[in-house]
C-alpha cells in the first residue's frame, strides 16, 4: 500500500455577493467588477502520511479542514497543488445522505454494505453491521424512527469494514455513546496496525493526541502547525469546541452582579412561543432543536460537542430579546445581555447561535404593526451573516462593523458592511464604526434599532482577531448611544459573544450597559 501525499494544495472559492444598492451597482458597472468576491478555503497545504498512521486535522470552524477532506476524497478538485493516493478511501463525510428514512434499519444496513463495497454477500454484511453498530434489536425499525447519532453508526461501521486503506472522518468519531465510542476507537486502533491510513478532521486536542500520530493545525486555510500530535501545542485551535461559549457563560454572573450592585433591576424573561421562532425558522429546525437530534457536523457548526447545554436556552434567549425590544418601544432602552444570535440561519445554527432572537424579535414587532422600520447595527467582530441572510430582502435593514476575514468565511452581504482589517487597533476600529454608524442611520432611518455590543472585538479577545482596547470600546458605545438618542432612537442592546476572561469582558458589558443607559439607574435588565 503507498502512502499518502499532499503537494501545495490550494482551493479558491468565488463567493456570490446577493444584495447591492444602486450606488454599489453603478460602481461596479463602471469598475468592471464582478458582484462576488474570492477567498482561499486552502493555501498551500502539504503532508506525508506512511501507511499505518493517523493524521488529526485541527483548527477553529471555517479553516478549512472539511474542504482538505473533500480534497483528499476527491470531492472537489483542488485549484492548484496535487495530491497522491493510489488504493480504495473510504469517505465518512456527509454520508447521512445514503440513509434512507423509510427503510428498515437492516434495509440500511445492506445498503451502507454495497455503498461502502463490502466484499461478501449483502444480507452476510448487513448482519455484521448491525452488530458492530449495537442495532440487532432494532432490525425491523424504520431508520427515521431512530436518533441522527443511532443511525450514523450503520455507515460508520461498514466504512470501517470494508477495508479501505485510506479512511477520511469529518467529526464523525463522536457518533454514539460513551461506550460504543469507545468500541470505535478500539477498532481504529486495529485498522491502523494492519496498515490503513486515518485522517480525521477534530476540534477535540485530547482525542487528537490520543488516536493520532501526526496533527495538521489549519487557520483560514494556512497549516501553522504539522508535526507530532503529541506535541501539538495545547492552547489555540485544537481547544474543545464550546470551550469558548462557556467562557461567554461564566461572564454572566459575575455582570449580573455588577449591575445589580449598581441599581439596575434584574428581570426574568419568559421564553418565546413556538410562533413566534416560526416567523424565522423552519418547523424541521425548530423540531431537531426540540429533541437534541443534530449530527456531528452540524454540531460542529454550532461549536458545541454537547448541544444540550445551549439548546434550551434557544427560546429563552428569543424571549428575552424580544421582551427587552418591547421594554425599547415604551422606556426608549431594553437591555438583554444574552441576546444576539446573529449567526442563525432558518434552517440551521451556527456559531454559538441556535436561533436568531434577533431576527425573531423584528418580525414579531413587525406583524403587531409596534415598528415600520426597525434595523441591527451589529458590531460584533464576526460578521452577521444569519441576520443578512434573513433580511436579505430589505425587510429590516443591517448594518455590521466586523473583521474583515475569517470567521464566518461564507458571507451574506448586510445593507451596509464595514470590513475592519484584522489586528485593527483603537483609531482604525473607531473611524471605521463611527462613519459606519452614522451613514447607516442616514439611510436607514429606524424607528428602533437592534444594537448588538459585543466585547470580542476586545484585544485580549481569543476569536475576535481585533485588538481594541476597553477605552476604545467605551468610545464606540459612547459614540453610538449619543447617536441614538440624538435622533430619539429607541435601541434594544444586546451583548452576545464574549471569550476573554470572564471578569474582563463583564467590565466591558457593564460600561456598555453605562453607556447606553446615559446615567440612568434603577432600569430593568432582561435575564
Amino acid at each position: 500500500m503507498t502512502g499518502l501525499r499532499a503537494e501545495g494544495v490550494t482551493k479558491h472559492y468565488r463567493v456570490e455577493l446577493p444584495r447591492e444598492d444602486a450606488l454599489s451597482v453603478l460602481r461596479r458597472f463602471f469598475s468592471g467588477r464582478s458582484p462576488s468576491r474570492e477567498f482561499k478555503a486552502l493555501d498551500g497545504v502539504s503532508f506525508e502520511l506512511r501507511p499505518g498512521n493517523a493524521l488529526a486535522l485541527c483548527g477553529p470552524n471555517g479553516s478549512g479542514k472539511t474542504t482538505l477532506l473533500k480534497a483528499l476524497a476527491g470531492i472537489t478538485e483542488p485549484s492548484s497543488g496535487r495530491i497522491s493516493f493510489s488504493g480504495k478511501t473510504a469517505c465518512l463525510l456527509g454520508f447521512a445522505s445514503i440513509l434512507q428514512d423509510r427503510l428498515s434499519v437492516k434495509e440500511n444496513a445492506r445498503l451502507c454494505a454495497v455503498f461502502f463495497e463490502l466484499p461478501g454477500a449483502p444480507a452476510e454484511n448487513a448482519e455484521r453491521i448491525m452488530a458492530e453498530a449495537g442495532l440487532q434489536h432494532l432490525r425491523n425499525a424504520r431508520a427515521g424512527e431512530l436518533s441522527t447519532g443511532m443511525r450514523l453508526r450503520l455507515p460508520f461501521m461498514a466504512a470501517l469494514a470494508s477495508g479501505a486503506g485510506l479512511l477520511l472522518i469529518d467529526e464523525t468519531l463522536a457518533v454514539g455513546d460513551e461506550d460504543f465510542r469507545r468500541r470505535c476507537l478500539a477498532r481504529l486502533g486495529e485498522l491502523k496496525r494492519a496498515g490503513a491510513m486515518l485522517v480525521f478532521a477534530t476540534h477535540d486536542s485530547a482525542l487528537a493526541r490520543a488516536l493520532a500520530d501526526e496533527a495538521l493545525v489549519l487557520e483560514a486555510g494556512r497549516a501553522v502547525y504539522h508535526g507530532p500530535a503529541a506535541a501539538m501545542p495545547r492552547p489555540g485551535a485544537a481547544e474543545p469546541p464550546g470551550s469558548a461559549f462557556r467562557r461567554g457563560l461564566d461572564r454572566y454572573a459575575i455582570l449580573y452582579a455588577r449591575l445589580s450592585a449598581a441599581g439596575f433591576t434584574l428581570e426574568e424573561s419568559a421564553p418565546a412561543a413556538d410562533e413566534d421562532l416560526l416567523l424565522v425558522h423552519t418547523p424541521a429546525w425548530l423540531a431537531r432543536l426540540k429533541a437534541n437530534d443534530l449530527t456531528p457536523a452540524e454540531e460542529e457548526a454550532l461549536a458545541l460537542p454537547f448541544s444540550m447545554k445551549i439548546f434550551p436556552l434557544a427560546w429563552r434567549m428569543a424571549g428575552g430579546t424580544l421582551a427587552a425590544a418591547r421594554r425599547a418601544l415604551t422606556g426608549g432602552l431594553g437591555i438583554f445581555p444574552a441576546g444576539g444570535g446573529h449567526h442563525a440561519f432558518p434552517d440551521r445554527g451556527e456559531g454559538f447561535c441556535p436561533v436568531n432572537d434577533i431576527a425573531i424579535a423584528a418580525r414579531r414587532l413587525l406583524a403587531e404593526g409596534a415598528v415600520k422600520s426597525p434595523a441591527v447595527i451589529d458590531l460584533d467582530a464576526h460578521q452577521g451573516n444569519g441576520t443578512a441572510f434573513i433580511f436579505s430582502d430589505g425587510e429590516v435593514k443591517t448594518f455590521s462593523a466586523h473583521k474583515a476575514d475569517g470567521y464566518p468565511r461564507l458571507r451574506v452581504r448586510s445593507t451596509m458592511d464595514a470590513d475592519i482589517p484584522a489586528g485593527a487597533a483603537d483609531e482604525a476600529y473607531l473611524a471605521a464604526v463611527k462613519k459606519g454608524i452614522k451613514d447607516f442611520l442616514d439611510l436607514a432611518r429606524p424607528d428602533l434599532v437592534f444594537a448588538l455590543c459585543t466585547a470580542d472585538a476586545y484585544e485580549r479577545d481569543p476569536l475576535g482577531g481585533l485588538a481594541v482596547s476597553a477605552a476604545g470600546l467605551a468610545e464606540r458605545d459612547r459614540f453610538l448611544f449619543e447617536e441614538l438618542a440624538a435622533r430619539n432612537i429607541p435601541a434594544c442592546l444586546l451583548l452576545g459573544g464574549a471569550y476573554s476572561e470572564p471578569a474582563e469582558a463583564a467590565e466591558i458589558n457593564f460600561n456598555t450597559v453605562s453607556a447606553a443607559a446615559r446615567g440612568a439607574r434603577g432600569l430593568a435588565v432582561n435575564i
